[in-house]
């Protein structure tokens, strides 16, 4: 006896159809964000192992991928630390530009300070990396340029708002102004028990006083 086997529906066909056409669309990867997430992977690795330890492999494993996922948005280790310098400069501007607006100069600068976990994390990769670049010329002169470009970027907004001292110029300005932040971070970062939060933002304000630039926030406009 011969058993008929009925033709598939229309309905069942469309179903078939539709999902094969659903398994060969390929995903959508947003590839700036997976190399920020590559570069926010080193950033937790320096800080466990150090810049020595922050090798590709473990980097991969840091983000679930494998090595070659890793070097096909970066060339080699130093590309990847050159764009996870950049990384740092590029957030911890940002937060400046936001802060200024509503705490004045400390509150901007206060952005660069190992004053909490995420900024903690930031500033000791900034560290690590600007201590590699000592022995690794090619590293240091793109973090020289990645760092020319963020305080180009953020002197401006304290430059206006100091009181003017004869014979300042903009270059002379940033260069203390930096270099204040740049000695209460590296002090925080190595005796952390001596220089607490608390203590950091005093010597910030300080140093902000110093400048002639105001440490209260500015007046809401009315």
């Amino acid at each position: 006896m011969r058993t008929l086997v009925r033709p598939p529906s229309f309905t069942q066909r469309k179903l078939y159809i539709t999902c094969v056409i659903l398994q060969a669309v390929p995903k959508v990867v947003d590839h700036d964000e997976r190399r920020e997430r590559i570069a926010e992977a080193a950033w937790r690795v320096i800080e466990r192992e150090g810049i020595e330890g922050a090798n590709l492999r473990r980097i991969a494993r840091e983000t679930g991928h494998t090595t070659g996922v890793v070097t096909h948005y970066f060339r080699d280790k130093r590309e990847l630390m050159g764009f996870a310098f950049g990384l740092v400069v590029d957030r911890s501007t940002s937060r400046m530009d936001g802060a200024a607006a509503e705490s004045g100069a400390t509150g901007a600068l206060a952005q660069l300070l190992p004053l909490d976990e995420e900024r903690r994390r930031e500033t000791t990769v900034w560290l690590a990396l600007m201590s590699a670049s000592l022995a690794d010329p090619e590293l240091a002169a793109e973090l020289r340029q990645r760092y020319r470009l963020a305080r180009e970027a953020i002197v401006p907004m304290f430059w206006a708002a100091r009181k003017k001292r004869r014979g300042d110029t903009p270059e002379d300005f940033a260069d203390e102004l930096l270099s204040v932040v740049d000695g209460i971070t590296v002090d925080a970062l190595t005796d952390p028990e001596r220089f607490p939060p608390d203590k950091q933002l005093v010597l910030l304000r300080r140093a902000v006083a110093r400048l002639g630039l105001s440490v209260e926030p500015p007046a809401a406009s009315t």
